[in-house]
């Protein structure tokens, strides 16, 4: 599929040669590409965006957290609806308000989330898997050595490579394969947590999880479909990617919300 651009941001984005009539919007995961839901959108055509940090599209050029996402998200949908027939010099039925099925796995549920909020009007349906959807567990300062190094960068007592060493030593998988602003937006995005956004929700939503996902506890799915009304809650025996070993669960969902 070709690639086109979006947005004040220029976020990156394939999409098939037509506006479908019930638009599918894609969102993948953290540290990942538009390429790792390529194997739906094959099966159901729409739009695979790279979110601002990851694949093609550039780093923000400030720590954003899910909702600027969604912001740059709703820019790009707005304009592919409306514009893009115009690319092909064919015409389109398509109007700013334009329902669409947001599929969002992992930190793209997240974006996915913020979305439905930010602009009702344009969401048809949620399929959201393997999402981090709750802090479970309380902020914890980090140690006071890290504390101290990090005091003594500031005063400029210790040198950078000093305070980095630090943070690999207290710091996540993820915290430590990120750097600069990108890491700024890792923190930021994961001391969200959804239960007030959960509630008011109001499209159709399904959640899809695997019962075994590590990164995403299914406790947190069952927690989820409880809060948003009229939800499904589809689980399958695997791990965090789900969307990967089981497409089909997602293709039933893509269909049944983009059903008259």
């Amino acid at each position: 599929m070709p690639l086109f651009t979006y947005g004040n941001l220029g976020v990156i984005a394939e999409v098939p040669d037509v506006v479908p009539e019930v638009p599918v919007v894609y969102l993948h995961g953290w540290e990942r590409s538009r390429r790792d839901l390529k194997h739906i959108e094959r099966l159901r055509p729409g739009m695979l965006l790279d979110l601002p940090g990851f694949g093609s599209s550039p780093v923000p050029t400030k720590a954003i957290g899910s909702k600027e996402y969604a912001i740059q998200v709703l820019e790009a949908i707005t304009q592919w609806t409306i514009t893009h027939g115009t690319y092909k010099q064919h015409t389109t039925t398509q109007s700013p308000n334009t329902k669409h099925v947001v599929v969002g796995h992992s930190f793209g549920g997240r974006v996915a989330i913020q979305l439905a909020l930010l602009a009702p009007q344009k969401i048809r349906g949620l399929i959201i898997s393997g999402t981090p959807l709750f802090r479970n567990h309380p902020h914890q300062k980090s140690p006071l050595s890290f504390r101290a190094i990090k005091k003594l960068r500031q005063l400029g007592l210790v040198s950078e490579a000093r305070l980095e060493s630090a943070r690999r030593k207290h710091g996540s998988v993820e915290y430590l394969a990120t750097s600069g602003v990108m890491r700024e937006v890792f923190v930021r995005v994961v001391n969200e947590s959804y239960e007030q956004a959960l509630s008011q929700i109001r499209c159709p939503t399904a959640f899809v999880w695997g019962t075994q996902d590590s990164s995403a506890p299914v406790a947190d799915a069952v927690k989820a479909q409880k809060m948003v009304n009229g939800s499904f809650l589809e689980t399958r025996k695997c791990g965090h990617n789900i969307h990967i070993s089981h497409p089909e669960v997602f293709v039933d969902y893509i269909d049944r919300f983009s059903a008259p």
